[in-house]
């Protein structure tokens, strides 16, 4: 969405402010420099049902647990359960599979219903690949990736795939990998790939990459590519055709479902239909900018324009100042439609300033007074520091203002009643090239730390 806000300030510093916000609600992390500390995974599309479903039917794992609970219905040694007897030895010659492919099949029977099992009276039965329409098989396949990642511990190299969000090179596998697994170990969840039980294999040491922890990569793509979760590809930016690995649209559909049951922020492309003003939003956060141009369009083709306004308007009410400056910036779109909507919000303390700045810059009169524009200052500051390394929203904040007057206007900020002030005051003073700038930013946090500062202020 290009920026359109370069509104005068009487104070000055607002107009470099609200720009670097707008542009932040558009263009996405890369554009803005997201702060290494805050983890987050890539939006991603997720493929038609029916594409799903097609692709589950034909996934070389499922296939054979259907043919081994067949093949155990005719009573050649396999007992109802979740344990293969001896006999495993003769499923594996009769079906053609490896010892390692049968143990991992039966394993996936069991936990689909594809063979009779305690508590579950009427199983879908190994027909369900047939028979079973989109959501049954999705379901079935669904759970058949449920046992193989908890069982083998592919969870890991599952979700490095999904946050890496495009083809990786298999040499740079091992990189994305480990990354991705701070990740995890940081948020309390289960990390790298180990080999089956009965692999000869030895776990690798955490941080090495030999031999033995390439074979357990290897033995790991081929289980995923199995279920279908991983597909192969080449570079073709690279001349000698590098191979890469990446999740199929099934296995984005899987991991998708996986991360959210476990809590995971995951935004999902072209379903803030469903979502609403807060899900759009949060997607914006994570997309580029022709991204973020498709999502802002397909959401606003789907409601009114003023079913449009009054869902932005109520989503910044209850929202981060990162997501108040992109709500008003999506509101941008709409226009003249929205001043109804945006008129009201004046009454509103934590949108005053938003909805006041949003009027004038499309023609309307709004009360615009210096509480507001200092207001509006620190809560623009907040929404980028929510997003940019502290140093780009210092350097962002305040640009083109000669030094003594980005000093008084710094000076001023502990008076301001927002809850984030001391956070961007604590910036300012760590990361401002200019001394003078720095001291007066140390000196307004430490009176907005005093606990007799502006009584009732940093409650908006």
């Amino acid at each position: 969405m290009a920026n359109t806000r370069r509104t005068p300030s009487a104070r000055g510093g607002l107009p470099q402010a609200r720009a670097a916000a707008d542009d932040a609600a558009s263009a996405g992390p890369a554009a803005r420099g997201r702060r290494d500390d805050v983890p987050r995974l890539p939006p991603v599309r997720l493929a038609p049902r029916e594409e799903l479903a097609h692709a589950a039917r034909v996934a070389p794992l499922l296939r054979a647990a259907r043919d081994l609970a067949r093949w155990a219905e005719t009573g050649r040694g396999l007992a109802a359960g979740s344990v293969l007897l001896p006999d495993a030895a003769a499923a594996a010659s009769d079906l053609e599979l490896t010892p390692g492919e049968v143990d991992a099949a039966w394993r996936v029977a069991v936990a689909t219903g594809m063979v009779p099992q305690q508590g579950r009276p009427q199983p879908p039965g190994p027909g369900i690949l047939e028979s079973g329409d989109a959501e049954e098989v999705l379901a079935a396949w669904y759970g058949a990736l449920e046992v193989m990642l908890d069982a083998d511990d592919l969870d890991g190299l599952a979700t490095a795939l999904y946050t890496v969000g495009s083809p990786v090179r298999m040499e740079s596998l091992f990189d994305a990998h480990a990354a991705a697994a701070g990740t995890w170990r940081a948020a309390g969840l289960t990390g790298a790939a180990t080999p089956p039980p009965d692999a000869t294999t030895e776990a690798p040491n955490p941080g090495a990459v030999g031999p033995d922890q390439a074979a357990v990569l290897s033995w790991a793509l081929e289980a995923l590519a199995d279920l279908g979760v991983v597909e192969l590809g080449t570079d073709e930016d690279e001349q000698a055709g590098g191979l890469t690995v990446a999740l199929s649209p099934l296995g984005v559909w899987g991991v998708h479902r996986q991360l959210r049951a476990q809590g995971w922020h995951v935004p999902v492309l072209g379903n803030r239909g469903r979502d609403g003003a807060p899900g759009l939003l949060a997607a914006l956060a994570s997309c580029d900018a022709e991204d973020g141009e498709s999502e802002i369009a397909a959401w606003l083709g789907a409601r009114t324009p003023a079913q449009a306004a009054a869902e932005l308007i109520a989503a910044a009410r209850g929202g981060t100042p990162g997501l108040r400056g992109a709500a008003f910036a999506v509101l941008d779109r709409i226009g003249a439609d929205a001043v109804p909507a945006i008129r009201a919000a004046l009454a509103e303390p934590v949108l005053r300033a938003h909805a006041a700045v949003w009027l004038h810059e499309h023609g309307e009169a709004a009360e615009l007074g210096p509480e507001d524009r200092t207001w509006l200052l620190v809560d623009l500051g907040a929404g980028l520091l929510e997003e940019a390394d502290p140093r780009d929203v210092v350097a962002e904040l305040l640009p083109e203002l000669p030094p003594e007057t980005q000093a008084e206007i710094v000076a001023g900020l502990w008076e301001v009643s927002h809850p984030a002030v001391t956070d961007l005051l604590t910036a300012l003073s760590n990361h401002h090239p200019e001394p003078s700038v720095a001291r007066a930013a140390r000196k307004a946090a430490f009176k907005a730390r005093s606990p007799v500062a502006a009584p009732g202020s940093r409650s908006s």
